[in-house]
């Protein structure tokens, strides 16, 4: 199958813009376990081909920090991109917790998936890849891990909540959550607890044997101080490094990992991360 996406446009926009065809974005609104949640959907100007990929952005804890210059750029190269807000996130419905999240993003990939979506949208429903940025990348991988039709998982400086479970980094765990007195949940005591209660699920080396056959892409930040490599980004990465090396993973997926020179954020490597997931998308799009 070829990619019917435009990298050229990764950067910077078309000359000319066809009026009647014009790219655009509307209201994301949908309900997720009872709760309604929202955000944006955007699309590509209708002279791309189709049908097009479909990314789904998943942010982070607590959902300050947006993924808007990836998203764009994705939407211009021909993706549909769906920007939604967790459960309890600005000004979605119900209550935020690890476990909604990921319960929001395979909700979020059935509908991306679903004939009446696609049409819509003009979707491929075998092109469907999820984006998240760390507690995002947390929820990218155990929503992915569940769904075998998703066509890839891109991970940014991935934050795993189980790894600062013991007794010597709690209070480090603790002090991060304190970050979420902007969402509407139960408080920080019941946002532990679901890790707590759910950690050998959601732990990023269980996904293992779920993800080792999948398009997988993943970035570390070599300074990162909130998702260090060694505790977030290797033990998960090893274990399919290692896997590949002994089988040679005859199913052949497109694995890569990236660790760049910087802090949480990828400041300063944005622009470089932008083109290895445009590059990754259209790589998986032409396998």
């Amino acid at each position: 199958m070829s990619s019917n996406l435009k990298l050229q446009y990764l950067f910077s926009d078309p000359e000319i813009l066809d009026s009647t065809a014009l790219p655009d974005y509307t209201t994301l609104d949908f309900v997720s376990n009872g709760s309604h949640i929202y955000g944006e959907i955007m699309w590509p100007s209708l002279d791309f081909p189709k049908p097009h990929p479909c990314v789904i952005m998943l942010h982070g804890f607590p959902g300050t920090a947006r993924n808007d210059d990836i998203s764009h750029a994705l939407c211009r190269i021909g993706c549909v991109v769906i920007v939604p807000h967790h459960r309890g996130a600005w000004g979605s419905e119900g209550k935020y917790l690890i476990t909604h999240c990921i319960e929001d993003a395979q909700n979020l990939a059935e509908y991306a998936h679903s004939e009446e979506f696609t049409k819509k949208y003009n979707v491929n429903p075998q092109s469907i890849y999820l984006l998240g940025h760390s507690m995002g990348a947390n929820t990218a991988l155990n929503a992915g891990r569940k769904i075998e039709w998703v066509k890839g998982i891109i991970m940014l400086t991935p934050y795993d909540p189980t790894r600062y479970l013991n007794r010597s980094k709690e209070s480090y765990f603790r002090s991060l959550l304190e970050e979420g007195k902007i969402l509407q949940s139960d408080g920080i005591d019941a946002i532990y607890e679901d890790v707590v209660l759910n950690r050998e699920e959601i732990s990023h080396p269980a996904a293992f044997n779920q993800v080792k056959d999948k398009n997988l892409l993943v970035f570390g930040g070599q300074y990162d101080s909130v998702s260090p490599i060694n505790e977030m980004v290797l033990p998960l990465w090893n274990l399919i490094e290692k896997n590949n090396k002994q089988s040679g993973n005859k199913k052949n997926p497109i694995q890569k990992k990236f660790i760049v020179p910087t802090e949480h954020g990828l400041l300063g490597r944005r622009n470089f991360v932008i083109k290895e997931i445009a590059d990754f998308i259209e790589k998986t799009e032409n396998s």
